[in-house]
């Protein structure tokens, strides 16, 4: 009896002892070309556990895996709206399209080193709603929050399965935390769920028109830190609003590895590529 009773003591001081489960905050410089436009960006992500946020200049976007919802927040207007996560109906289908080519990467058979942390090169892309899109990025195996990166990553790589998303072309998803993109996105043959052959043609004429816009995203720091529920909550005086209407329109190409961090998956790095830099 004396021997359980030590052992026991014994399991919980070992199981007090150990860390408890810190997050990781990534802070990334972007710099976005369109022709002779051109902007310079900063975000900053957090994620721990099953719950992501990225803060950009603009907006707010809070992924909440265990909710099964993400929030998308106007700072400076003080409100919110809600986007079912997975997405269903239309918004699934254009996710669905977009993640599988996000997560469509292969070895490079470079390496590099940023902020101070060795990563591997990873050579992606495919054709998404808004055109045809071509990444490289950098992943790191080494840096802070690796391995909670790449948790929440296949976590929310595996829901998005439900709505179709897999990786296309035999491609796989790398495991640990991006730490440079570059990406191009050619705008031009538009395919949204829904939308009248007459529609397409003429966007598709107007978007084959516009310059290629030009993504590099590299983290300037990268942390592990203990995060808190309320590090992951819209705060309590901010208004619900309504989802915008996402029907088949130039406004409803936002989504995929442009959107910035309404992108899914390992590609969240990158900014709005469905817009002109001179837009943001």
């Amino acid at each position: 009896m004396r021997k359980l009773t030590a052992l026991v003591a014994g399991m919980t001081l070992a199981m007090t002892a150990l860390p408890a489960a810190a997050g990781v905050v990534i802070t990334q410089k972007q710099h976005v070309t369109s022709g002779a436009n051109s902007r310079d960006a900063e975000q900053t992500v957090s994620v721990q556990g099953n719950k992501q946020k990225t803060e950009t200049e603009r907006h707010t976007i809070i992924t909440d895996l265990d909710k099964g919802m993400m929030y998308v927040i106007d700072p400076k207007a003080k409100n919110y709206f809600e986007i079912e996560f997975p997405p269903k109906g239309d918004m699934a289908k254009m996710m669905a399209a977009s993640q599988s080519a996000a997560m469509n990467f292969k070895k490079a058979g470079t390496t590099r080193e940023v902020a101070g942390y060795k990563c591997t090169d990873y050579n992606g892309g495919g054709h998404m709603m808004q055109g045809e899109y071509t990444v490289k990025e950098c992943f790191s195996t080494a840096a802070p929050g690796a391995r909670e990166f790449s948790a929440f990553e296949k976590n929310m790589a595996d829901k998005l399965k439900s709505v179709g998303a897999s990786p296309a072309g035999g491609g796989e998803i790398p495991g640990g935390v991006p730490l440079a993109l570059d990406s191009t996105m050619k705008m031009g043959h538009v395919s949204l769920p829904g939308m009248a052959p007459d529609q397409a043609a003429k966007i598709n004429e107007m978007m084959a028109k516009r310059p290629p816009v030009v993504t590099s995203t590299l983290v300037e720091k990268i942390e592990s830190k203990k995060l808190t529920d309320a590090d992951f909550a819209v705060p309590a005086d901010f208004t619900k609003r309504e989802l915008p209407a996402q029907g088949p329109g130039p406004g409803a190409m936002k989504m995929g590895p442009g959107a910035g961090a309404m992108k899914m998956g390992p590609g969240a790095m990158a900014p709005a590529a469905g817009a002109s830099p001179a837009a943001h």
